[in-house]
């Protein structure tokens, strides 16, 4: 498999290497996408910017502030919102007319705030905000029917009917999102009728909101009506795809998956609990002063093909998402240069071609897909169908010019579990990073090792088994006293007090022995960085750095015995402090075990079965902590009660020693900084 990808790499690294070299000087921006594990990704871009158009290009008069952008039956509508009217292009940004209105009786209008904008079979949808109206009109642009504000108890009339964007679906029925509107988007029927509202934003919940409604519930009716009140976010925009799903964005929702929704026809929204990111999730040490540092979605179009286009204002960002929500990739930024923009506005896309309106330009900008943007989609949309194999070409096509690609990486593992190479699937969805896709394929595949090794497994077992008995019978060769003293120290886990009472009075306690349970202790410290199962693994072995588990395990281990033999000392306690560092490690052993069991089992077991691993992780923590009540009360000549006041003791200790030790360094940090202010103005004054 290995060989077939480096020939599939190496004839498509020629074609990738010139096409990049063409089109390098034309890309203005980096393009991205983000890993499953969130970590951003230099990838290629999935479109470059073709032209740029103004008004003038277009008609021979500079569009004023433009508005909303619409494609309906290959022409673009440009809405120039200063000029009251439609600008009218075919899809390669060549202008085809334009578009004035009338009323009723055939006079020109005027519009003082034009807004939003949708094209369908029914004709034209235009909203005036300044007007607090929403106009329909034919094709030729004469008004059909005028939309005010519902009078209903049911909307608020402080809110005014400014609506900013406006879609409607193959009912006839028209949505309009309506600024400051936090019930959803306004509903009427085909006739002008107010239906309610459509799919509002959940409330998300935040510690504020958590304290607030604490607090509501001891205060008076009063008090409670003189407190703020905590609303849905309202959506920026959305769209309609072809079955009447709504896609909508908000500008300020809290969560990176909350930002874009997908509602079905009732409201519900389908991707509400899934861990989707929409924009940029950036870190706050990442915040560059100056630049918005929080997305902001301000427009979205779903295309003929089911890819979702989304535009960020913050950054001048668009980015793309298959029909699942996953991320196919990012580009675009904020400039003077074509293909970047000062505010865009909005978006919309056709097959292999996609337009931003820049609103402060006065600009429609025309991109157009790469060899790698159409392979992508090819590959999506038959992954999409359920077309594993047919897909396969145009995989092999996104791997041989992004070998990053985790969504590449998981088309393969479908395509090959398909095909019953089930090896080569792990192989490929384990590069993918999804471990839900990965442990149902080793599932399968432990099922097959099972019953293909059933027969020699039992052999094997057989041939153990008779080996044991033999040797027991022949006294283990003299073994058997050897190992005594060894065992004497594992009887500990099974009788602590006993055991740790006869091991002290014989005097055969031993600090070596201690040492060697520490330092299995660290080695597998060391090995759950990079030997757990790919199913359960939660670190990244790249971060892995040699002093995270010395403090966790020596130095933590060193603490306790140090703190614990101070506390035992001022309280009464018998054990001197070798003695407490030997008997400490027997407390160690059951977690020891638990923690191999769990690395091993964690290549073992399905996802689904993880559970096991929380069992047994339990399990083994409950029986050291057992353990340790044992060897102190018996070490220390301690009741129960007292060995609880000595562990929380010695718990509370090691969190002071923590706190003076940073407070020493912190200290330290700034006297050396004073020595070296010092030692630099009389070396500089020289």
């Amino acid at each position: 498999m290995k060989r077939k990808l480096l020939a599939l790499a190496l004839s498509f690294a020629l074609a990738f290497a010139t096409a990049v070299s063409v089109s390098a000087a034309e890309d203005p921006y980096v393009s991205y996408t983000y890993n499953a594990d969130g970590s951003e990704r230099a990838a290629p871009a999935l479109y470059l910017p073709e032209k740029a158009v103004d008004g003038k290009q277009l008609t021979g008069q500079a569009m004023v502030n433009p508005g909303d952008l619409f494609l309906w039956q290959d022409t673009l509508y440009i809405l120039d919102s200063g000029n009251s009217r439609l600008v009218l292009s075919d899809l390669d940004l060549n202008c085809t007319g334009t578009l004035t209105f009338t009323d009723e009786a055939g006079a020109p209008m005027q519009f003082t705030e034009a807004a939003g904008l949708f094209v369908g079979e029914e004709g034209i949808y235009l909203s005036d905000a300044g007007a607090l109206k929403v106009y329909r009109f034919d094709h030729t642009g004469r008004l059909e029917q005028t939309y005010t504000q519902p009078d209903s108890p049911l909307y608020d009339k402080s809110i005014a009917f400014r609506v900013t964007r406006l879609l409607a679906d193959s009912a006839g029925n028209l949505y309009a999102l309506v600024e400051g509107q936090f019930s959803g988007a306004v509903m009427f029927s085909a006739s002008g009728e107010f239906l309610g509202f459509y799919g509002p934003n959940e409330v998300e919940m935040t510690l504020d909101m958590l304290l607030d409604q604490s607090w509501r519930q001891v205060l008076s009716e009063e008090q409670q009506s003189a407190m703020g009140r905590f609303i849905p976010v309202a959506y920026t925009s959305f769209d309609i795809d072809e079955e009447n799903f709504i896609y909508t964005c908000s500008k300020s929702a809290l969560s990176v998956s909350s930002r874009v929704r997908r509602l079905n026809p009732s409201g519900k929204g389908l991707w509400d609990g899934k861990e989707l990111q929409f924009g940029d999730d950036i870190p706050t040490e990442q915040w560059v002063s100056g630049l918005g540092n929080t997305t902001q979605l301000v427009d979205l179009d779903i295309g003929p093909d089911g890819m979702l286009s989304v535009l960020d204002a913050a950054r001048g960002r668009v980015f793309q998402y298959d029909e699942n929500g996953q991320l196919l990739g990012a580009f675009g930024g904020r400039g003077s240069q074509t293909g970047t923009f000062q505010d865009p506005a909005a978006i919309e896309s056709a097959p292999g071609r996609l337009y931003v309106l820049d609103k402060a330009a006065g600009t429609v900008t025309l991109f157009k897909t790469t060899a790698y943007g159409s392979a992508v989609h090819s590959a999506v949309d038959l992954y999409n169908q359920g077309e594993y194999e047919t897909a396969i070409p145009y995989w092999q096509q996104v791997i041989a010019m992004d070998g990053g690609s985790e969504l590449a990486c998981l088309g393969m593992g479908k395509a090959c579990y398909a095909q019953g190479d089930v090896a080569a699937a792990m192989e490929y969805l384990r590069a993918s990073n999804n471990v839900e896709q990965y442990s149902q394929v080793f599932e399968n595949y432990r099922l097959q090792l099972v019953r293909g090794g059933f027969t020699a497994f039992v052999i094997v077992l057989a041939v153990v088994l008779a080996a044991l008995a033999v040797l027991k019978r022949l006294h283990w060769f003299g073994l058997g006293a050897k190992l005594e003293p060894l065992r004497r120290h594992f009887r500990v886990l099974v009788h602590p007090s006993e055991a740790l009472y006869e091991l002290r009075s014989r005097k055969q306690l031993s600090p070596w022995f201690a040492a060697a349970v520490v330092g299995v202790w660290f080695l597998l410290e060391v090995l759950s960085w990079f030997a757990t199962g790919f199913i359960f693994q939660t670190r990244d072995p790249e971060e892995f750095n040699l002093l995270f588990p010395v403090v966790s395990t020596i130095v933590a281990y060193c603490l306790w015995v140090l703190v614990n033999w101070a506390v035992s000392t001022l309280s009464d306690g018998k054990g001197t402090a070798k003695e407490l560092w030997c008997a400490s490690a027997y407390a160690l052993l059951p977690y020891l075990f638990g923690k191999a069991a769990v690395l091993v089992l964690s290549h073992l077991l399905t996802q689904q079965e993880g559970a096991f691993l929380v069992w047994i992780q339990g399990a083994a923590f409950v029986w050291a902590v057992i353990v340790l009540f044992g060897v102190l009360t018996t070490l220390h000549h301690y009741t129960l009660g007292k060995a609880l006041g000595s562990v929380a003791l010695t718990l509370t200790g090691i969190v002071i020693v923590i706190f003076l030790l940073f407070m020493a360094v912190v200290l330290f940090d700034h006297v050396s900084n004073l020595f070296m202010i010092v030692y630099n103005e009389l070396t500089l004054r020289r």
